[in-house]
């Protein structure tokens, strides 16, 4: 009998202390949805901000891909349409000193097999920037130097204009030139 007591005591002092760490748990709960709400504030405030180099695959950079781009694929990268525009702060100084457009791209085996050679030209504020001619499927960056004069102001337009592409089919509605991972001015 007193082993059937000493055994029923453990089991209500478990309980109670069971009770007792379920109650903390339920309690501070709230302090860490707090916690997640403040950093996604903070996140929210940074979705505003323009910036030089945007990787596609971020989901802040949305708001710089204006026109042109289809929805992230493998967190990491888009198809274009034959012309996009993305918008793009100057680097600092880049209203004296200039700076360096990248678009890092790939031109997949699929694509040209369809297509064959394929050429890339930017405008940047309406300047043409000169065409690049791809004669090969694979990863690329179309690199062109940015005068001073083309980089005044908060923000930049740059135009891209991809003179072949697929159009919408049945397979894929979608027109599709290129994949894009990233897009940036870097200062000279």
């Amino acid at each position: 009998m007193r082993r059937l007591a000493a055994q029923v005591g453990r089991a209500v002092a478990f309980c109670r202390l069971s009770g007792c760490v379920l109650l903390i748990a339920i309690l501070l709960a709230p302090a860490c949805r707090i916690h997640k709400k403040a950093a996604h504030a903070k996140a929210a405030e940074d979705d505003g901000q323009l910036v030089s180099v945007i990787n596609v695959g971020d989901p802040r950079a949305a708001v710089q891909l204006t026109r042109g781009f289809h929805g992230l694929e493998n967190d990491s990268w888009r198809w274009t349409m034959k012309t996009f525009t993305a918008t793009l702060r100057p680097p600092a100084n880049a209203s004296k000193t200039g700076a360096s457009l990248q678009l890092k791209l790939t031109i997949p085996q699929v694509m040209f097999d369809r297509v064959g050679d394929m050429s890339i030209e930017a405008h940047v504020n309406g300047l043409d920037l000169g065409p690049q001619t791809y004669t090969h499927p694979g990863d690329y960056i179309y690199t062109r130097d940015v005068p001073p004069a083309a980089l005044s102001g908060d923000a930049v337009s740059i135009d891209f204009h991809v003179d072949k592409g697929l159009p919408p089919s049945d397979q894929d509605t979608r027109e599709l030139a290129i994949i894009v991972t990233t897009i940036g001015l870097l200062p000279k």
